[in-house]
């Protein structure tokens, strides 16, 4: 029979107690907790368009000078320049959206555009190294095309949204540097609001427009399917800025620029099947939302919305908007 000393088994019980503390603290005396993302993130004297996060960083992008604005959520939201702002004509940037697969930002930039059809010019996407900031591909897209919206498939392919006055979905092969028209529809108005939002699911393409909201499914062959429109519990109007997918559904903003004051909202659509859905109220009382996405950081999960306040722009609102604008942060 063997007989452990005393000691050792004092020395033995005090380093269990001591890893227990440890595993309690997180398994580091050094672990630093991540603080609650605050409610109302200042994103400077712009316009604030669209919103993407990688990881717990926040891209936000500037519709006045180009410039895409880079917030820390895990570090309070602290903000620093991530794109500079623009140094030539295409000063507006608008659509954003990351791909993992190539550590990339994307960036839509046009010439500042004010709705009238005749106005519209040629935008341009970009793609900026996540890691560095550095610019590494650029496409410019087709004569009138004002790029509002941009996804990217499961097979690297890239969808841009026109809101200008062609109504389309542009595609880009970036094996290749293809820019092609994908989809078109005579059902689609031309000469008005494009393609507002857009988001791709891992099928397809959902794109509002017209007050609707269409799936265009992507082919074998990567064309495009005859757009089908999604029918929606209720037939509401979809009046959609921002968009993004999250578990199997879309968030998007609805921008109330044409209506004084803040009656904005975001809303999420839940499918029964790709072109059956319905509803429901997220949150309420923005002051003309656009970019929206989700974010996760420290164990929580959040819900980020840009107030563009572009109903100044509009004249909707009288006198000019007083500065800085906001991200809100809503727990989701």
């Amino acid at each position: 029979m063997k007989i452990t000393h005393p000691l050792r088994l004092a020395a033995l019980a005090a380093l269990v107690a001591q890893a227990m503390v440890l595993a309690a603290c997180g398994g580091s005396d050094d672990a630093t907790p991540v603080a609650p993302v605050p409610s109302t993130l200042d994103v400077g004297g712009g316009i604030p368009e669209d919103v993407v996060v990688n990881g717990s960083v926040a891209y936000v992008s500037n519709l006045n000078d180009g410039s895409v604005l880079k917030l820390d959520l895990a570090n309070g939201g602290a903000s620093s320049t991530f794109i500079a702002p623009a140094t030539d004509a295409l000063s507006s940037a608008w659509g954003l959206r990351v791909v993992p697969a190539q550590n990339w930002l994307l960036s839509l930039k046009n010439v500042p555009y004010d709705f009238n059809p005749t106005h519209a010019q040629a935008g341009r996407l970009s793609a900026f190294d996540l890691t560095s900031g550095g610019k590494v591909r650029s496409w410019a897209l087709p004569a009138q095309t004002v790029g509002n919206s941009v996804d990217v498939d499961k097979d690297g392919n890239l969808y841009v949204g026109d809101i200008g006055p062609q109504t389309r979905i542009v595609k880009i092969n970036p094996a290749n540097d293809s820019v092609t028209v994908w989809a078109t529809d005579p059902r689609w108005v031309l000469n008005g609001f494009g393609i507002g939002g857009m988001v791709y699911d891992g099928t397809g393409i959902y794109a509002a427009h017209n007050n609707k909201l269409w799936f265009i499914g992507i082919n074998a062959d990567g064309s495009a399917a005859t757009p089908a429109q999604v029918s929606i519990e209720g037939d509401p109007v979809i009046f959609a800025d921002g968009m993004t997918w999250v578990d199997g559904g879309i968030y998007y903003a609805e921008n109330d620029l044409m209506v004084p004051g803040a009656h904005g909202s975001v809303f999420r659509i839940a499918f029964t099947d790709k072109t059956t859905a319905r509803r429901t109220v997220v949150q309420e009382n923005l002051f003309d939302p656009s970019g929206v996405t989700t974010a996760s950081v420290g164990g929580r999960n959040y819900l980020l919305v840009n107030e563009s306040r572009l109903g100044y722009a509009f004249g909707t609102e009288t006198g000019q908007a007083t500065p800085p604008y906001h991200l809100q942060v809503f727990a989701r």
